[in-house]
C-alpha cells in the first residue's frame, strides 16, 4: 500500500494516544484522559448536530448542544482548521446586528470503510461523512479456506480502495459487519456457524495493514443501525431489521441505539424453532426458521416447482434470470397453486417468528431486507395480513412492515455507519 494516510484527529486520534487512566498513582494522566474524553464527546456532539441538521449557525449549535458559545467557537474553529467543516453562507438573522455565517460538514474530508462478510462473498466500500458509499468492491471466496486468509484479502481490498481516495481525503476507521456474535471489545468474531469460524481476530489483522482503527459487530445489528439512520431516528424511534439471506438475522434499534442484550448482544432469529420435527440446522438443532426461510430454501423450492412442471411459470421465470423468490411470486401470480402454497407456507413460518419479535419487543416498524428487499408488494401484503393475525390485539394496528431502504450493500452501509459512530460522531 503506497498511500500514506494522515494521522487521524478527534475520536480516531485517541485510538492509541490516550493515556492509561488505570495505572496506579498517575492522577495527572487520569485527569488528562478525562479532559480528552470530554473534548472528544463535545466534538462528536457538534459533528452529530451538523450531520442531522445540515448547515446551521454557531448560535443554533450553542442552543441545541447546551455548550457555551466559547466552547462552540473553539470546536467549530478547530473543525474548520482540520477541513471537516466549512463556512457555507450567511445564517438566518437572529436579532440585532450582522448575521453570522452558517457552518456545514465537508462530506469528503474523511472516509470510513465498511465490510460485509457473507458465506462465500465479501463486499467492501468506503463512505463519506454522511455514510454514502462512494467506492465499493467485492470478491468471492471458498468458505473452507482459513479465516486469516480471508481477512488478509479484506485488508488488501480496503487498501486498494483507499488508493482511489482524493488526496485531501482521510481514512479514519473501518467497520466490519461480521456473520455472528462478537466479543465485548468489538474486535473478534466469536462464532460464525455458516462459515465455521471461531474466535477470529478481524480487527487486529486489518489494523496491522491499514494503520487505522477497526470496530467489529454483528452484521444484522449494523444493518439495523444504518437503516434507522437512513430513515431518521425521530421518524422511526423503534425499528426491528430482519435480514434473510443464507440465514435469518435480527437487529433491533431504539432511539438510534442498537439493542445489546446478553454477553454478545446478538439476536439469532434464524434459530428460533418454528416446527417441531423439521430438518437439521447448521447450528445442530432442528426446525429452525432459517431451514424454512432462506435464500437456499427458496432456491430448493423453485427447483422443485420447476421439476414438477418443467414448462410452467416458475421454470420460465428462472430461465429469464430472476431470483428464486421472484420466480415463485411470478408463478403464484399466474395462478399456479403449488407456487402460491409455497409462498404461503414460507410467509407463515416467517410471520410466526416475527410475531414473537412484536409481542416481546413491540417495535413500531419491522423492516425486511436481504432476498426480501425486492419482493413483490403482494408478498409484503401477505406478510402483513398473517402477522396481524398472530400478534397481541392491541398491537395489530400499530405495527408496520416495510421493505429495506438499504437497497445496495446493507452490510457495507452498516460497517461505514459503525465506523462513523465510533471514530467520528462518538458520544
Amino acid at each position: 500500500m503506497s498511500k500514506k494516510y494522515p494521522s487521524p484527529s478527534g475520536a480516531a486520534a485517541s485510538w492509541r494516544s490516550r493515556p492509561d487512566p488505570t495505572v496506579e498513582g498517575r492522577d495527572d494522566e487520569r485527569e488528562l484522559a478525562r479532559s480528552s474524553d470530554l473534548r472528544v464527546r463535545n466534538r462528536g456532539l457538534v459533528l452529530r448536530l451538523l450531520r442531522d441538521q445540515g448547515a446551521c449557525s454557531r448560535a443554533w449549535l450553542t442552543r441545541r448542544s447546551g455548550l457555551s458559545a466559547t466552547t462552540i467557537t473553539k470546536i467549530v474553529n478547530q473543525l474548520i482548521a482540520e477541513g471537516l467543516v466549512r463556512e457555507s453562507g450567511p445564517a438566518a438573522p437572529a436579532g440585532v446586528g450582522r448575521p453570522g455565517l452558517n457552518v456545514d460538514l465537508v462530506p469528503d474530508s474523511v472516509w470510513t470503510g465498511g465490510v460485509q462478510i457473507g458465506v462465500g462473498q465479501v463486499r467492501l466500500g468506503l463512505g463519506d461523512l454522511h455514510g454514502q458509499i462512494k467506492q465499493s468492491d467485492a470478491f468471492t471466496f471458498d468458505p473452507d479456506r482459513p479465516a486469516d486468509e480471508i481477512i488478509s484479502r479484506i485488508a488488501r481490498g480496503l487498501a486498494a480502495l483507499g488508493e482511489r481516495l482524493p488526496e485531501h481525503g482521510q481514512l479514519v476507521g473501518v467497520g466490519v459487519a461480521a456473520p455472528g456474535p462478537v466479543d465485548l471489545s468489538r474486535r473478534r468474531n466469536v462464532l460464525s456457524i455458516n462459515l465455521g469460524w471461531r474466535d477470529v481476530g478481524i480487527a487486529d489483522r486489518i489494523e496491522s495493514t491499514l494503520g487505522v482503527p477497526v470496530v467489529v459487530d454483528h452484521n444484522v445489528r449494523l444493518m439495523a443501525v444504518a437503516e434507522a439512520r437512513l430513515r431518521g431516528n425521530r421518524a422511526c424511534p423503534s425499528l426491528a431489521y430482519v435480514y434473510v439471506q443464507t440465514g435469518v438475522g435480527l437487529g433491533w434499534v431504539r432511539d438510534g441505539k442498537p439493542f445489546l442484550g446478553g454477553k454478545h448482544g446478538v439476536s439469532e432469529l434464524g434459530h428460533l424453532r418454528v416446527v417441531e420435527k423439521g430438518r437439521r440446522c447448521a447450528c445442530g438443532s432442528a426446525g429452525c426458521l432459517e431451514t424454512l426461510v432462506s435464500e437456499t430454501r427458496l432456491a430448493e423450492q423453485a427447483a422443485h416447482l420447476t421439476a414438477d412442471d418443467p414448462g410452467g411459470p416458475t421454470a420460465a421465470a428462472l430461465a429469464a434470470g430472476v431470483s428464486p423468490l421472484a420466480a415463485i411470486e411470478a408463478a403464484a401470480a399466474a395462478g399456479n397453486t403449488s407456487a402460491a402454497a409455497v409462498l404461503d407456507e414460507m410467509t407463515q413460518h416467517l410471520t410466526t417468528a416475527l410475531s414473537t419479535v412484536v409481542n416481546l419487543l413491540n417495535p413500531e416498524l419491522i423492516v425486511i431486507g436481504g432476498v426480501f428487499a425486492a419482493a413483490a408488494e403482494e408478498t409484503f401484503d401477505l406478510i402483513r395480513s398473517q402477522l396481524r393475525d398472530k400478534v397481541f390485539p392491541i398491537l395489530r394496528d400499530e405495527i408496520r412492515v416495510d421493505r429495506s431502504a438499504l437497497t445496495l450493500h446493507p452490510g457495507v452501509a452498516g460497517g461505514i455507519t459503525a465506523a462513523l459512530d465510533r471514530f467520528v460522531y462518538t458520544s
